[in-house]
């Protein structure tokens, strides 16, 4: 199976990114993205070009204080890196996120007070952005705190297939031992709500989109072969 997982690592996870690509390949996976805060601060990223058998690819997570310089980061990593993330931490954020083209993945949080709004889901669409769950909830939340979030993430599930847009599933693992084998993840995004096709269709996608950044675009629809 051509699944892929968006992780961090060290010095921004726990573990450096051989120790997760071992991992990572030993779980059933075709290949990881690294999607650090700072890619160019990653702990000896040559070290993963001697291990075979996976794909390692380098992106980067965006983060920036205020939306002028989120736009301004976001643009500026698009021309470094194949694989842009946003993880929404407020209003603006997500509203910034979801109108730039040059993001391919926002991970919106699952909560009630900050569900997926109809203007988000129809920007995300507009722009092929896809949106990210993440599954983590599911094994370090419990009691009612859980149902609060399996319930607000099935809420927003349903509205990516109402607006048809494209869902990532991730554990967001920042220490080998927090990745999950691709079929825990699979049973994982199941429980939440998702269809087994949809949540391993969901686990390709990271795949598919780093093959269709690498292709050289010199216009928006136009390819250099």
């Amino acid at each position: 199976m051509s699944f892929y997982e968006c992780i961090s690592v060290f010095p921004e996870g726990a573990s450096s990114a051989s120790r997760m690509a071992l991992t990572a390949r030993a779980l059933g996976y075709k290949g990881i993205i690294i999607c650090n805060r700072d890619p160019a601060r990653i702990f000896m990223p040559q070290a993963v070009e001697k291990i075979r058998g996976i794909e390692v690819a380098i992106g980067a997570e965006v983060t920036a204080s205020g939306s002028k310089a989120l736009k301004s980061r976001i643009s500026a990593l698009r021309s470094r890196y194949p694989f842009i993330v946003v993880r929404a931490g407020s209003e603006e954020t997500i509203r910034v996120a979801s109108e730039d083209p040059n993001v391919d993945l926002l991970i919106h949080p699952c909560d009630f007070k900050r569900p997926l709004a109809i203007a988000t889901a129809r920007a995300a669409k507009s722009n092929q952005i896809c949106i990210g769950f993440d599954l983590s909830g599911l094994v370090s939340l419990r009691g009612s705190s859980r149902s609060r979030w399996l319930a607000a993430l099935r809420k927003n599930l349903q509205m990516v297939r109402k607006f048809d847009l494209s869902p990532i599933i991730t554990a967001s693992a920042t220490c080998h031992l927090d990745l999950r084998s691709t079929r825990d993840l699979v049973a994982m995004a199941e429980v939440a709500g998702f269809e087994a096709d949809e949540a391993k269709e969901a686990l390709r996608r990271p795949g598919k989109l780093l093959q269709l950044n690498r292709r050289n675009w010199i216009a928006p629809g136009v390819e250099l072969l």
